[in-house]
């Protein structure tokens, strides 16, 4: 009887481990697959505090210790969504949550590894679950600060960036129009010391654009990024001008004016 229960068991953590899927985290984003109305659970090294998702998500996510469980809603595009994780050792992971193209392919559990140095948070630097936080460090008058601050803000509807004015002035000019790609303003952080500005581009080629970032660059420019380095070309079809992949946003901090 015993060895009998303990070949079941043996076959059990095999068939479940047959369905995990680990990966070493570095940087850059995490690719998850899943599919509508079924739950895919994201192990991390440490108890998950929080995070962001952008105003209008079609992903819902709930957080149990060092699990986050995903549920995707039937209309998520096949680009998927971004949503930002922080863990209690004050890491952050970014995760791109994507339609699995069959129900073989999508993930059940996925493990993250990460080898990254731990900083515990404490206790009153928590972060509430999936809402806004003033994060401390770094500061949002600092190159890396204020370009997560735009990211936040644009992508996942964080309504301010402490210190900064918001300018509209200029919104919907054109800044880089060099045939392969169209850019515009979209707006302005305005503060003491640095400001940031949020461009949309688009690829109006029929081919893969990949993106140069000093096409971007202006007096004074610290930092560039973007969300997308390569964009499809021009889309044809309404699910590929659905999914803008022919779209980026960049976001630029320059000094003070």
């Amino acid at each position: 009887m015993i060895v009998r229960c303990i070949i079941r068991v043996t076959a059990l953590a095999l068939s479940l481990a047959i369905f995990a899927r680990e990966l070493e985290y570095s940087s850059g984003e995490i690719e998850i697959y899943v599919l509508p109305g079924e739950a895919t659970q994201v192990q991390f090294p440490d108890d998950v505090l929080g995070g962001y998702k952008k105003q209008g998500s079609l992903i819902s996510v709930d957080k149990v210790g060092t699990d986050l469980i995903i549920f995707a809603q039937d209309k998520i595009v096949p680009e998927g969504e971004v949503i930002l994780v922080r863990t209690k050792d004050n890491r952050s992971y970014s995760l791109r949550i994507k339609p699995a193209p069959d129900a073989k392919s999508r993930d059940d559990i996925v493990i993250v590894k990460d080898q990254r140095p731990r900083t515990a948070l404490s206790d009153e630097d928590e972060l509430p679950k999936y809402r806004d936080r003033q994060f401390i460090y770094p500061s949002q008058y600092q190159v890396a600060g204020l370009m997560r601050e735009m990211v936040l803000a644009t992508e996942f509807g964080k309504p301010a960036i402490p210190g900064y004015k918001v300018s509209d002035a200029g919104a919907g000019s054109v800044v880089v129009n060099n045939g392969q790609l169209h850019a515009k303003l979209v707006k302005m952080y305005l503060g003491p010391q640095l400001w940031g500005y949020v461009l949309e581009a688009e690829n109006v080629t029929d081919e893969t654009v990949k993106i140069d970032p000093s096409v971007f660059k202006i007096n004074g420019t610290r930092a560039i990024s973007l969300n997308k380095w390569e964009l499809s070309p021009k889309p044809i079809t309404t699910e590929q001008r659905y999914s803008e992949a022919h779209k980026a946003f960049v976001y630029i901090v320059a000094k003070a004016r």
